[in-house]
């Protein structure tokens, strides 16, 4: 599920993030990259998980890989938090400057009426931003349950 959803949002985070009223090419660039390398760990996260089956053998679990695999879930799944982060913040702050200069002439010039603020669209686009760090976390908790040795090995 995360794997398909992570490359639709990392398309759709590139696409659309220049789209908005509030674009400017420095800060759209920083939200685009930064939501883009979000959807990247969220889909590293997600073929990691894919391929936990992989770790058992003849009904036995390899807790070697099992410990790499639950490590690089949560590398992924802070990777994930740090860049969703970042992005959502530039973002917001890109949405409030852009309210605050709304009655500046040359920004009336340059932008003319469009819709300033929390419009469905920004809002719509925080909630993009934000759905890799919801799956990454997903992934990363499942990981760390279904891969996790029996009692008294770990």
């Amino acid at each position: 599920m995360s794997i398909i959803s992570s490359v639709v949002i990392g398309i759709l985070a590139v696409v659309v993030g220049y789209q908005l009223p509030t674009a400017t090419w420095a800060t759209t660039g920083l939200v685009t990259t930064m939501g883009g390398l979000s959807a990247f760990f969220c889909f590293v996260s997600g073929i990691t998980l894919t391929l936990a089956p992989v770790y058992v053998r003849n009904g036995h679990l390899n807790v070697t890989s099992t410990t790499r695999a639950r490590r690089v879930l949560v590398t992924l799944c802070g990777s994930t938090i740090l860049t969703s982060i970042i992005s959502v913040f530039f973002f917001t702050g890109t949405v409030s400057a852009s309210v605050k200069t709304a009655h500046d002439p040359v920004y009336q010039q340059l932008y003319g009426d469009q819709p300033l603020g929390y419009t469905p669209s920004t809002i719509s686009y925080l909630i993009l931003l934000a759905m890799p760090l919801l799956l990454s976390i997903f992934d990363m908790i499942i990981g760390w349950v279904l891969l996790r040795p029996a009692r008294g090995l770990d």
